[in-house]
């Protein structure tokens, strides 16, 4: 059935009318006519329809006029997030469905000026303007950010809820700088941190580029209440961190070296020499049962890889030879000494000799004829080509820095604990990475993009060989931090379990990082959710708007005419007026509502099918 038209903005009719019925059954009752009660009380009927519709229209008014801010206790919102754990979900604050009515009604408001946007007559008495105020009303600052009216549009609301199920495909999450992307947040993973009782299995990683301290202090405070395991990693806090390798964990030999060599700022012939350095390396030291680290790698770098390969060297010839297998050695020392005054590209006699056995043994061994090759590389033509790597190892591999994310389990002087992402999960500990990027961008970024790395590899491994479990991923200005294997991550990360929020404030800092408008839509259309707070960004409101899909608004167009023929009496005269009502296409959420959004109000497109709008509390 078609639904009735209505124009928001129009005079309230319904109030003189209500007037009138009301005045009308006084009167019956006075005069009592033939009939008066049944006249008195289809009068006083009426007069209630027409008081009920002045009602919803004095209501929408103050709704549309009004701002809403819900302070809630943290305690008192767990209660209200536990009836939505229950049902597969977490509470996303108050809000409503947006459907065609609310884009409809919308464009009509942006239509008028702003002086035409007002509330309920001030005339009405004090308990009927109590009465149709929305719930958590707060009177409007003339310096508040945004429009209330966006939310004003439908006085009811009802709790949103964000399914869980829906989180397998990941959850974009936009907005500019006071917009709440922090409450978002603070919201999401305080029930997270408490939702463990409700769920067997469930971790928390959060990655946060600026280091939040309110998102910080939540977390850290919630932890200790609900008795989860809060663990800390940040470049700017080394005695109050946790030490971790970033390496740890990988599933093919080739991913280590992939971790550094993708924040290498070379392309071509310099960045695949670089791998290669990395890759040869690392093999090496797993071949010699050591764990690749940062430090390690900087330092076989940097001095040459030489005591790496006679470790290597002696193994293997202990294992063929037995504890006599150096009982030749000299013979071959002698043999490769290339003579006084001249020069060797292996500098330690020893090693040349071994290096000489090897050859002559017949033993076939990838790792150890690698880092052959490369001793005997030249060394003016090596030193030209790892300077693209020398800088990320020296970030990442030297100082404090160095220490936490190369641990070393026998340095029994530092008595920080040392965790792996996959320990971390297996605990299901709460896990807070800071970055420090407003100190050092550089390094920063570097960092949280090979914890991703990390991560990836790690749902990889879940995927292949584990039972998946809840992972629950945060990454703040994703921009900062996004890699391949980031994408992967958010591509085939929701078979291990992992769902992942990514934040960003503008679609212009991915662009940035992919190189082109194109690849950063197809990495985020991915993304099966979205939560949009305020924007500035005029590209991304439209590409959000997109999304959100269109629908159909009615418009009435009105037109009069009149004229006069001349061969008339003067008196005579013609007109017409005629009123039509046509449709045309608009989007669902104008780009326009997307920036003018007040602080903690969003627009939500969940599980790709329905669109809310919805505001967040403010968690006490």
């Amino acid at each position: 059935m078609p639904r009735d038209f209505n124009d928001m903005f129009r005079p309230v009719y319904e109030t003189p009318a209500t007037v009138a019925w009301g005045a009308s059954s006084v009167a019956i009752l006075g005069l009592h006519p033939p009939l008066w009660p049944a006249l008195a009380a289809g009068a006083l009927t009426m007069s209630y329809v027409r008081a009920r519709e002045a009602f919803h229209l004095y209501r929408f008014r103050a709704s549309i006029s009004a701002l809403r801010v819900q302070q809630i206790k943290v305690e008192h919102a767990m209660e209200i997030s536990r009836k939505h754990w229950k049902q597969n979900g977490f509470w996303l604050g108050n809000g409503f469905k947006w459907t065609q009515q609310e884009a409809e009604i919308a464009r009509q408001i942006m239509a008028r000026s702003p002086g035409e946007i007002v509330g309920p007559p001030r005339y009405l008495p004090k308990a009927l303007l109590k009465a149709i105020e929305p719930a958590d009303f707060v009177p409007i600052k003339k310096d508040a950010i945004g429009v209330p009216w966006i939310h004003g549009i439908n006085p009811v609301e009802q709790e949103l809820s964000l399914p869980i199920e829906a989180l397998a495909g990941h959850t974009l999450i936009v907005g500019t700088t006071r917009a709440g992307k922090t409450r978002l947040y603070e919201l999401l993973t305080t029930q997270i941190v408490h939702s463990k009782h409700e769920k067997a299995s469930q971790a928390l990683i959060i990655i946060d580029p600026k280091g939040d301290k309110d998102w910080e202090n939540r977390v850290r405070a919630e932890c200790k209440k609900a008795g989860r395991k809060f663990l800390y990693f940040h470049p700017a806090h080394p005695s109050k961190s946790i030490r971790m390798n970033p390496l740890a964990n990988w599933n093919n030999m080739s991913e280590p070296a992939t971790r550094i060599g993708q924040l290498i700022d070379a392309e071509g012939t310099f960045g695949a020499f670089a791998w290669k350095t990395l890759f040869r390396i690392m093999r090496a030291q797993v071949a010699d049962g050591s764990m690749p680290t940062i430090r390690d790698a900087k330092k076989f770098v940097q001095g040459g890889v030489e005591p790496l390969l006679e470790s290597l060297l002696v193994k293997r010839f202990h294992a063929k030879n037995g504890a006599k297998w150096d009982a030749d050695i000299a013979t071959y020392i002698t043999a490769t000494d290339p003579g006084k005054g001249k020069p060797a590209l292996v500098k330690s006699p020893r090693v040349r000799g071994m290096i000489a056995m090897f050859e002559d043994s017949g033993i076939s061994d990838e790792a150890i004829e690698s880092l052959i090759s490369m001793v005997n590389h030249s060394k003016e033509h090596y030193s030209k080509m790892i300077q693209v790597l020398e800088p990320i190892l020296e970030m990442l591999g030297s100082d404090e820095i160095g220490a936490m994310l190369s641990p070393d389990p026998l340095d029994l002087n530092d008595k920080r604990p040392i965790y792996d992402t996959e320990k971390i999960i297996e605990e299901d500990a709460v896990l807070y990475i800071g970055l420090d990027s407003l100190s050092n961008k550089i390094i920063g970024s570097a960092i949280g993009s090979i914890f991703l790395a990390d991560f990836a590899s790690v749902a990889g491994a879940i995927y292949n060989f584990k039972d998946k479990k809840d992972i629950y991923l945060f990454v703040d200005e994703a921009a900062e931090v996004v890699n391949e294997q980031a994408i992967q991550l958010l591509n085939k990360g929701g078979g291990a379990g992992i769902k992942a929020f990514i934040a960003t404030q503008t679609i212009a800092d991915f662009d940035a990082v992919f190189g082109s408008a194109a690849r950063t839509k197809q990495a985020l259309g991915n993304l099966n959710n979205v939560i949009c707070l305020r924007v500035k960004d005029p590209d991304m409101a439209a590409w959000i708007a997109e999304s959100f899909g269109k629908t159909f608004a009615r418009q009435i167009t009105a037109s009069q005419s009149t004229g006069s023929g001349s061969s008339q009496a003067f008196t005579e005269f013609t007109g017409s007026t005629s009123r039509t009502m046509s449709e045309v296409e608009i989007p669902f959420v104008s780009p326009d509502l997307l920036t003018r959004l007040p602080g903690l109000q969003y627009f939500a497109f969940l599980a790709g099918s329905t669109l809310y709008k919805g505001r967040l509390p403010v968690l006490q």
